[in-house]
């Protein structure tokens, strides 16, 4: 009979251990090594595998942490560069090269009005995109007939971009340059301002239109943003205080002639011209003339000494008016005395100024105020400068009276020009709003003598320890000066109770650096003042505030004299004899 092969069966029972195929057992040396060593390289990947998670695992910690690395952040910046736009006009700076005017592009919207259709939809949409636009004005324009309207002028980046997105193509855009001032009206005086087609019509934008438009070259101020603000903020101060009609000041270096601060008010802003009153475009201190009062007797103190009719030393008689044709000198009761020369320029005696002028004499009188300066328009960059006005015919009085402050009208910029003379050592340099560079040459005239200047320093400062300058005696800065109160001439007569009050001031007398001339225009009476109005109340005070202010700006170190006395150098040249 058929039957299956006899193979060996395996039963199993429950509970039983089933023994292993014999190709299965580890009996096997080489088998056993074998699979000891797959265990290890197995053991090695995953060691492997874990050493790689981990690297990845700090490094994104670290990003996450730290950021992307300088070498990645490099190299996925974008890259960027300046574009420069020249423009066609050049920059004014000041003396640290903050900009004072630039021009940015800009342009002009005009229309053409051959397929205009509907000019009222036009006129509405740009007097509602437009501040400045108006509906009815710009209508009778676009209905005038002409063939171009212009709209505005100098649009703003803003304005252009919302015109054009109206999108009606009758508009149309003329690009050009507008000419803007960072400061405001800080600078209007000095910088004047342009007119549409970007030409200077005033200041030094009319004096240097030439090298800023055509020759394409900044300029460079003597003026100081910093200090020229410092000064504009205390006038305005007491513009207010007093109630002034105005006031000018104008701080200048007195061994370069340098101009640091020139300030006018009212002012305006020279961004917005059109809103500019006549009054606020005036510049007082370089264009309007003026009776400067006593403070022309420092200059007429120092002709004397020069021309050695007095020394310090000489007493004048005081006690008697001084009678002249129709015209008679007086000075108040308590003046009336012998008077020592300092002691007419402390006490500000109209009767020891005359008597000195008049022993100079008209000639030599004339010969030395025509090298101060106050016989020709100051030689500085503005177009606004005032011719001085003198007597036609130089007669005794005009002498006289032109000795302690009348008869002679010169602007605040002439005063300091020459006073700078009188406390530098007797050298005048022609004012400059130009910054001058260390190497270059600075040439001045002599008018006076370094004796007679270092005897000036000393009678200005006596003045400010003992006589009307008083309010002006800061500490540490050696101030030195003259007032001046002159009543204002108005259609040629003297008014009444409204003066003009200036005071010229220099420090440190010990070796003067800076000229300050501070003037108020018509200041009134107030309580604070004893309702008085006269320079030492208001002028003064004023003065005092400036320099209080800006000598450490201008990094002037305190001197160590006391301020209540005379210091060894006053002492010594007023008792310097021949």
């Amino acid at each position: 009979m058929f039957g299956s092969p006899k193979q060996n069966v395996l039963t199993y029972r429950p509970g039983q251990e089933l023994p292993l195929p014999e190709r299965f057992r580890f009996s096997d040396k080489h088998s056993s090594q074998t699979l000891e060593a797959g265990k290890g390289r197995l053991l090695l990947t995953m060691l492997g595998f874990c050493a790689a998670f981990l690297i990845v695992g700090v490094r994104l910690c670290d990003v996450s942490l730290r950021g992307v690395s300088a070498e990645i952040r490099r190299e996925e910046k974008p890259q960027t560069r300046a574009v420069e736009i020249k423009m066609e006009r050049a920059d004014i700076t000041d003396r640290n090269g903050v900009v004072l005017a630039t021009s940015l592009p800009s342009a002009d919207l005009y229309i053409d009005t051959d397929n205009l259709k509907k000019p009222e939809t036009l006129a509405a949409a740009l007097a509602e995109t437009l501040p400045d636009v108006k509906y009815k004005p710009l209508l009778k324009k676009l209905k005038s007939g002409k063939k171009f309207v212009y709209v505005k002028r100098n649009l703003i980046p803003r304005e252009l971009y919302e015109a054009n997105r109206l999108g009606f193509p009758q508009l149309n855009f003329e690009t050009k340059e507008m000419r803007i001032y960072p400061q405001g009206a800080l600078f209007a005086h000095v910088l004047g301002s342009t007119d549409i087609d970007n030409n200077g019509i005033s200041g030094i934008e009319k004096a240097f239109n030439k090298k800023l438009s055509q020759d394409k070259e900044n300029i460079r101020l003597s003026l100081d943003v910093g200090i020229q603000s410092s000064i504009r903020t205390v006038l305005m101060e007491n513009i207010e205080k007093y109630s002034a009609e105005g006031a000018a000041a104008i701080l200048m270096n007195a061994k370069t002639g340098e101009i640091v601060s020139m300030v006018s008010l009212p002012d305006y802003d020279p961004n917005n011209l059109k809103n500019a009153a006549k009054n606020q475009m005036f510049n007082a201190a370089t264009l309007g003339v003026y009776e400067v009062g006593s403070v022309m007797k420092m200059f007429n103190t120092a002709i004397g000494l020069e021309t050695k009719k007095i020394k310090a030393t000489d007493t004048i008689d005081a006690s008697r008016p001084v009678v002249l044709a129709n015209y008679t000198i007086q000075d108040v009761p308590k003046l009336r005395r012998e008077l020592s020369v300092p002691e007419i320029m402390i006490h500000s005696s109209n009767i020891g100024s005359a008597k000195i002028a008049l022993a100079v004499g008209a000639e030599k009188q004339r010969e030395y105020l025509k090298k101060f300066g106050f016989f020709n328009a100051p030689q500085i960059e503005l177009p606004e400068k005032g011719r001085p006005l003198y007597p036609s015919t130089w007669r005794d009085v005009s002498t006289a009276t032109i000795g302690y402050g009348y008869g002679l009208s010169v602007s605040p910029l002439h005063v300091v020009a020459a006073a700078a003379a009188v406390v530098n050592g007797g050298v005048y340099h022609a004012p400059t709003l130009l910054s001058r560079r260390f190497n270059q040459e600075n040439i001045g005239h002599r008018v006076i003598s370094d004796k007679t200047s270092r005897t000036m320093r000393a009678i200005m400062r006596e003045v400010v320890i003992k006589g009307s300058g008083r309010r002006a005696n800061v500490a540490g800065f050696e101030v030195g000066g003259k007032t001046g109160s002159a009543r204002k001439l108005v259609n040629g007569k003297y008014v009444e109770g409204s003066l003009r009050t200036s005071f010229l001031s220099a420090f440190p007398m010990d070796d003067p650096q800076y000229v300050l001339m501070v003037m108020l225009d018509s200041p009134k009476k107030i309580k604070e003042t004893y309702y008085l109005n006269t320079a030492a109340w208001n002028a003064v005070p004023t003065a005092e505030q400036i320099i209080t202010t800006v000598a450490p700006q201008l990094g002037i170190m305190p001197r160590p004299f006391d301020p209540k006395r005379e210091a060894p150098y006053v002492k010594a040249a007023l008792e310097a004899q021949d």
